[in-house]
């Protein structure tokens, strides 16, 4: 049974939204480039936000529809990614371990740093420019980790720097055998293939394709998942994650009509069970409703800024509403 909570203390408005995130600039997102899954893949399919928006086609339902996953996730592991398998990891770092909830501001928001106004994200991505495609994985892994080469350069040097947003075309195109497609991907081997080849910025506004010599290259240090078997664990590992390092990756069920006619300005819950995972999304924050008192997450989509609260969410936390609390990726940029 779905119902939702009007949210007090956050407005529709969302006035720490970059103004990098005007419809305009996020149709960088995607460019031309539609592929099939490699037949040997093991997947059950993230299908991504290419569901949850309103601009597809009616054939492009049908043929995300054909794929959902049919089996309910029991357990955390191995639910909410694209491949089986164990997480492939490259951790070096340890963040400092916390016991409780109470060790970390009851609301955090890096569009709003630290309740300056000053907003560490960048652009929200339209995968449906200049057609839909399933590339919600590749947009979420992206823009979490564009988000923290920002943060991580505003620690360093303690100036805000024009955005970088990596480019998520080159991880369709160099993953369509591997980990991902315009049908659905896997942000954990998307950051083993950054790791190991490094990714360009998109380098292009107007949906067109072409070849760049020597490109500049992000690597990442190190990439990993959380690691938790309780709600209140994924809630402690989550949130010290973003707290120190930054937005995270982590994927939910889609296909409720609550869920595509979003709107903004209030929180989604949920308290049904649903099978596993469609669209990955990344998570820049969190809070809790001055009036109710009911804690939320605040999640950025991919399908550009006429959606939701200008690309992004509210969904309750603790409850693995829409079960967005399964599975959750990072990685750490090298600046």
């Amino acid at each position: 049974m779905a119902n939702v909570e009007k949210l007090d203390n956050i407005s529709s408005d969302n006035a720490g939204v970059s103004e990098s995130s005007s419809p305009s600039k996020a149709t960088r997102a995607v460019t031309r480039f539609f592929v099939r899954h490699s037949i040997g893949m093991l997947f059950w399919v993230v299908v991504g936000g290419a569901i949850t928006s309103m601009l597809l086609t009616t054939q492009s339902e049908q043929n995300d529809n054909n794929l959902l996953p049919t089996t309910k996730i029991q357990t955390n592991k191995g639910s909410g990614w694209y491949l089986g398998g164990n997480d492939p990891e490259h951790v070096l770092t340890t963040l400092p371990a916390i016991q409780s909830l109470d060790e970390l501001p009851e609301s955090w928001d890096w569009r709003d740093y630290n309740g300056t106004g000053l907003s560490l994200t960048t652009s929200v991505l339209n995968q449906m420019v200049p057609r839909a495609c399933g590339s919600c994985w590749a947009c979420a892994t992206v823009s979490a980790l564009s988000d923290r080469i920002r943060i991580a350069k505003f620690k360093k040097t303690g100036h805000l720097d024009a955005e970088v947003v990596l480019s998520p075309q080159v991880l369709l195109d160099c993953g369509m055998r591997s980990f991902g497609s315009c049908r659905g991907g896997d942000p954990r081997y998307a950051h083993e293939w950054i790791y190991e080849n490094g990714i360009c910025h998109t380098c292009t506004m107007n949906g067109d394709c072409f070849v760049i010599g020597n490109p500049k290259k992000y690597f990442i240090s190190e990439y990993g998942t959380l690691n938790f078997t309780t709600p209140e664990e994924f809630q402690l590992e989550a949130m010290n994650e973003i707290y120190h390092r930054g937005p995270i990756v982590v994927s939910l069920y889609s296909l409720t009509p609550e869920f595509k006619q979003y709107k903004g300005g209030y929180i989604l819950r949920d308290s049904g069970e649903y099978p596993g995972t469609t669209l990955v999304v990344s998570i820049v924050g969190w809070g809790a409703d001055n009036k109710t008192g009911v804690k939320f997450w605040a999640v950025r989509n991919s399908v550009g800024t006429h959606w939701g609260d200008r690309g992004y969410f509210f969904i309750e936390r603790g409850t693995n509403t829409f079960n967005i609390e399964n599975k959750g990726a990072w990685a750490v940029p090298i600046v």
